[in-house]
């Protein structure tokens, strides 16, 4: 879901100077935060909307109910 530089910043896990260094790189630059934000935000619109994942959600069910039936 976090796209690092895009979304997000991603750091290594228990780098807690990584982490730091992304917080104060975020804290300075409120336009890339902005940027940031509505990337994510259009990141979730775009793929995790209500419609988006009743269609997925429907195409796997018909997927399975034809696999079911074609194994007959």
């Amino acid at each position: 879901m976090v796209r690092d530089g895009e979304n997000g910043l991603l750091v290594p896990p228990r780098d807690v100077a990584a982490l730091a260094e992304a917080i104060a790189a975020l804290a300075s630059d409120p336009a890339r935060r902005q940027a940031m934000g509505q990337a994510g935000r259009a990141l979730v619109e775009r793929e995790f909307a209500e419609p988006v994942i009743a269609e997925q959600t429907l195409a796997l069910y018909d997927a399975i109910l034809r696999e079911i039936r074609g194994g007959r």
